[in-house]
């Protein structure tokens, strides 16, 4: 036997036995190897994320409540509409979004404010209104508005203080304003809201503090309770419906522009409470302060729940409750009343949005004891996100017997027509008008043009 086979006998290790084990594992390694690689490309490709449509990222970008001091607030007051003229619009006839000279200045003014925190705007808005009855009375006016708001104290927190400064010049256009249509008509509540030819004031002039991580806002300073309670969601004269009925709460008496206090507290995204007071002889072509200590004022109180319903939006309701004392001073002879407002509103999707409010008051001072009134607003047609088509109808019953009670439907269109440029066409109809018990029913045909940047 040679020596090589008693070695191997020796030793008990067959060597083709161990080089087949060996080819077996490297055999089983690569199995697995391929294996893995077969199970990875398996696996199907991750979904890419869903892109928003440009409703949804629209909603996102132009929020549904102004919550620049209370989420009650309306889109006309000083700081929020200052506010809604950074938003993004989406023109339908510049999509390149040439702007011209207004595009530099808002860039101007960006600039300005990243390096001081003044920032500033700027808008001009015509109405133009045409009758069809009584004499067929029309008229036209505009109003320019310089607004600023200055944050001097916590910038880049959320207790930011900021002076707010707003001032406005109107005027007529032709023979008479476009606030001159409704007494003409005989109308219980005017047909338009503002556009008269006042001239110039100074609207607002107030110190906005923010306390608590933002949820306790204190205001302080010249200003008009109106702005802040007692608002529908579509409450604009300049932007949404034209008619007093709804671009304002004709069965308060609130004072004008003047000396006021506010404190708003929002612990959350679900609630808000707002309180005020407010110089009873407020003016808005005044200053007001000396009337401060004849010691007449105008309270109020407004309670709100604003959820977010998923797949639908947000909402907004609301009671508000006010007092006025009465007055006898500076020209006025008025007595004491008082009322309350009830506010629903909610977005059913990022297009649509229905509200309804009821406000009822003594009317020992408007003359406007009961008010009803329900709308709706839709977004995007006509191929822009930003254009804005709405419908609504209000009730008003009077205290005295000598008015009727009068209705009101109104309807408009608005198309963003460039980045700061907007064009409204409405058509508004009165029934049983008010003050005037020798006709039953008025149409009524509006034009509105805004440039705001």
């Amino acid at each position: 036997m040679a020596s090589e086979d008693i070695c191997l006998l020796r030793s008990g290790m067959p060597r083709r036995r161990e080089s087949n084990y060996r080819q077996w594992f490297a055999l089983t390694g690569v199995a697995l190897c391929l294996g893995c690689a077969r199970s990875v490309a398996a696996e199907p490709p991750a979904e890419p994320a869903p892109q928003k449509s440009e409703y949804e990222t629209y909603s996102e970008t132009h929020p549904y409540l102004n919550d620049e001091f209370s989420a009650g607030e309306g889109s006309e007051s000083g700081a929020d509409e200052l506010e809604r003229l950074q938003e993004p619009e989406t023109p339908v006839l510049d999509p390149v979004e040439y702007s011209g000279l207004s595009g530099l200045l808002r860039t101007r003014f960006d600039s300005f404010y990243k390096d001081t925190g003044l920032r500033l705007g700027f808008a001009a808005t015509g109405l133009a209104l045409k009758a069809y009855g009584a004499e067929d009375p029309s008229g036209s006016a505009y109003d320019l508005d310089f607004m600023s708001s200055w944050t001097l104290v916590g910038r880049g927190t959320e207790d930011t203080g900021r002076l707010v400064v707003t001032a406005e010049f109107r005027d007529k256009i032709g023979t008479d304003p476009a606030s001159a249509v409704g007494p003409q008509l005989g109308t219980l509540i005017n047909t338009t809201n503002t556009f008269n030819d006042r001239g110039w004031v100074v609207r607002d002039a107030f110190w906005l503090q923010r306390f608590n991580d933002g949820k306790l806002r204190v205001l302080i300073g010249r200003g008009d309770t109106s702005d802040y309670v007692g608002q529908q969601p579509m409450q604009n004269v300049n932007a949404l419906f034209v008619n007093r009925h709804l671009s304002a709460n004709p069965t308060v008496p609130f004072p004008g522009h003047g000396p006021m206090v506010g404190v708003s507290y929002r612990p959350g995204d679900r609630f808000y409470v707002t309180g005020g007071i407010a110089n009873g002889y407020g003016t808005t072509t005044q200053s007001g302060l000396s009337s401060v200590s004849d010691g007449d004022f105008f309270y109020s109180a407004e309670a709100g729940w604003t959820p977010r319903v998923e797949g639908m939006g947000t909402g907004r309701y609301s009671v508000m409750v006010w007092s006025i004392d009465s007055r006898s001073e500076n020209g006025f002879n008025s007595p004491s009343d008082d009322g309350v407002t009830l506010v629903a509103g909610q977005q059913l999707s990022n297009r649509l949005q229905v509200w309804g409010r009821y406000a009822h008051a003594g009317g020992e001072t408007t003359n406007i004891r009961n008010l009803w009134q329900a709308g709706m607003g839709y977004g995007g047609l006509f191929g822009s996100p930003s254009n804005m088509t709405g419908l609504a109808a209000s009730y008003a019953e009077p205290r005295s017997s000598a008015p009727r009670e009068e209705t009101v439907v109104e309807v408009f269109q608005r198309i963003q027509l460039s980045r700061f440029t907007q064009f409204s066409a409405g058509f508004q109809m009165v029934f049983d008008p008010g003050n005037n018990p020798d006709d039953d029913q008025f149409e009524l045909l509006y034009a509105r043009l805004r440039h705001a940047f």
